[in-house]
């Protein structure tokens, strides 16, 4: 039993020094960082990635990213202030007039301002939501792509140290 948690430990603490290891370059935010933190500038990315990888994914991925993150937050925007225009006009509706909430058309004839506010708010409440899915669509895409052109900076420092699955089962791989 002491044998396997000090093999435990052993394994974990390898875990622990691979993931500093093959960790050279990550993403953050629509830039790629070194392992300082400092953002790399396109001449040291396109030092480590090349022109063309740079020119066909991490220029296009920064547009998707920021894009995607834009569209995010205005499209959770829309959405919270239609959800709550919507409820705003509902609440005056069924508390200022006289009418039953079941028969709603009649109560929206009587107060056509508030009828607007409601039509309105629940438009951009959707508009809202159809933003906010596309959003995270176009984010998502250009996290990924940044995320592998993060690991080609890592390949292209030569090697990588891993810890984990390999063809003959579990162990320690130097790939070159």
């Amino acid at each position: 039993m002491k044998k396997l948690a000090i093999l435990c430990g052993i394994i974990a603490a390898l875990l622990c020094l691979t993931q500093n290891a093959s960790a050279q370059y990550a993403r953050r935010g629509a830039n790629i960082v070194d392992n300082s933190g400092f953002i790399l500038s396109d001449s040291q990315l396109i030092n480590l990635v090349g022109q063309d990888v740079f020119d066909q994914t991490v220029v296009g991925a920064r547009k998707q990213y920021k894009a995607g993150n834009g569209l995010l937050w205005g499209g959770l925007a829309g959405t919270v202030v239609g959800i709550g225009g919507a409820a705003f006009a509902m609440y005056k509706i069924t508390n200022d007039t006289a009418v039953d909430i079941n028969d709603l058309s009649s109560a929206l004839e009587e107060e056509p301002g508030l009828a607007a506010l409601y039509i309105g708010s629940y438009a951009l409440a959707s508009v809202g939501a159809s933003l906010f899915t596309a959003g995270i669509v176009l984010k998502s895409i250009g996290k990924s792509r940044l995320n592998w052109v993060g690991e080609q900076a890592n390949a292209a420092k030569g090697y990588t140290l891993n810890v984990g699955p390999t063809p003959h089962g579990v162990g320690l791989s130097v790939t070159f």
